[in-house]
């Protein structure tokens, strides 16, 4: 076990600066998880942003895949794979791993602005001199929490299949990115029913009982079942129950698990026994993440680029629609595809913050507004007992259809709340709240 924390090498620098500008300096963040009123809104499926409730359509196949592929005298020049979606306001980010000579890296691309494309950007990641993770480096899956960037992937030290463990590298404001030295997080266990490896991380964070809960790969040999895992602070993990929560013959890998605030839904890739190694992409769901039911078939190999496999889906919902992000490998080298599927919405939801105590001099909302939505404003005023509609007129766009609107001149002498209503004509079309800052 390390006692000190190790920066990671000089070629993440790179990637520092996209990091900078989302992580707030002196502003404050309303959080969307801690509201005193919430009706009809989701702030849990999608990371931290707010849409309305909704349900998810049937996802079709992209026209235009591979969406990602691989790159010439490059560090990806091989494969790439196991696609993360990040969507912030100013930029989507889709994070992969790639390939050149046999050793696996990280990297990132983002999306451009008029939205038909992705473009490749840097490698994350280099060696770590001889550690847990020094050969393969795996899997990303990146979250914004508490005020830091968390990158957990998965990393192994030789050429195998086996022995794969789950880590996570760190940004905090004005810091470069570094390995706490709890890593590896999910280590290998010779005890335990995941003795051969742990790897294909999915984490939900729920804000409002403080709790990490992890779903991942564990293989038992050649078998591999998908388990849970729970941690305070996303460093320590703790191991649920004896076994895997998800264990369908011959073998259940790579989870992706979203939480609409009451109920969960586990996106997998199922093995397949026959003439051919085939996999496909799966659907269940579960009251507490732990029991699953509702067995669905989600995606299929069917196009000619992707062989017989499918592997690591990744939900994200933007530019208005949910995004299933895959992996497929043909011969020896992987690419990277996209499905898409409408989701329908409520019609109007409402959200109101906690009562603020701090003076408020300037309110700050980045949100998303498409065609047929509507985005109300109001600051209340809990000493008089006003409520004040805010207008969002001459917004500064960041892409198509998000916008950022600065608001000031408050004469609020006391405490206050923000609310927000959120409607919609179109019922695949919601507005979407990407954060609320004041200072």
């Amino acid at each position: 076990m390390m006692t000190r924390l190790r920066r990671l090498p000089s070629v993440t620098i790179i990637c520092i600066l996209i990091f900078e500008a989302t992580i707030s300096g002196q502003s404050i963040k309303i959080p969307l998880h801690s509201p005193d009123l919430a009706e009809n809104v989701d702030y849990h499926s999608f990371g931290s942003m707010m849409i309305l409730k909704h349900s998810i359509g049937k996802f079709h196949k992209l026209p235009k895949n591979p969406v990602l592929t691989f790159s010439r005298n490059s560090w990806d020049s091989r494969d790439v794979s196991d696609p993360f979606v990040l969507v912030t306001a100013d930029t989507v980010y889709l994070f992969y791993d790639g390939s050149r000579g046999g050793k696996y890296s990280l990297g990132y691309a983002v999306r451009d602005p008029d939205g038909w494309s992705w473009m490749k950007k840097s490698k994350l990641t280099g060696s770590n001199n001889g550690q847990w993770d020094s050969y393969h480096q795996i899997d990303p899956y990146l979250i914004p929490v508490k005020g830091e960037w968390r990158l957990y992937y998965s990393g192994n030290s030789s050429d195998s299949e086996f022995g794969y463990q789950v880590g996570v590298a760190v940004k905090r404001e004005n810091r470069d990115w570094f390995y706490p030295p709890e890593n590896p997080v999910l280590a290998v266990d010779s005890t335990s029913w995941d003795f051969a490896g742990n790897i294909y991380s999915s984490i939900v964070y729920l804000p409002e009982q403080n709790i990490f809960r992890m779903w991942y790969t564990g293989f038992q040999g050649s078998l591999s079942g998908i388990g849970l895992a729970e941690s305070g602070d996303g460093f320590r993990w703790e191991k649920i129950g004896s076994g895997p929560v998800l264990n369908i013959f011959p073998g259940v890998i790579s989870p992706a698990v979203i939480y609409n605030g009451e109920k969960y839904a586990m996106y997998f890739v199922q093995l397949s026994l026959g003439n051919k190694y085939r996999t496909k992409i799966c659907l269940m769901e579960s009251k507490d993440g732990i029991h699953w039911e509702n067995r669905e078939d989600i995606l299929l190999p069917t196009e000619k680029w992707e062989g017989n496999k499918l592997m690591k889906p990744n939900l994200s919902y933007f530019e208005g629609r949910v995004h299933l992000y895959y992996c497929a490998q043909k011969g020896s080298s992987w690419q990277i595809g996209a499905a898409a599927a409408e989701a329908t919405f409520v019609e109007k939801g409402v959200w109101r913050s906690k009562i603020m105590k701090e003076k408020i001099r300037e309110l700050k909302i980045k949100y998303e507004q498409p065609e047929g939505t509507s985005l109300k404003v109001f600051i209340i005023d809990q000493k008089s007992g006003l409520r004040a509609p805010l207008s969002l007129d001459r917004a500064m766009p960041i892409r198509k259809n998000v916008y950022s609107k600065s608001i000031n001149g408050f004469n609020i002498q006391g405490d206050w709340q923000v609310e927000l209503q959120l409607e919609t004509t179109v019922e695949n079309r919601s507005p979407v709240i990407y954060e609320i800052n004041f200072n």
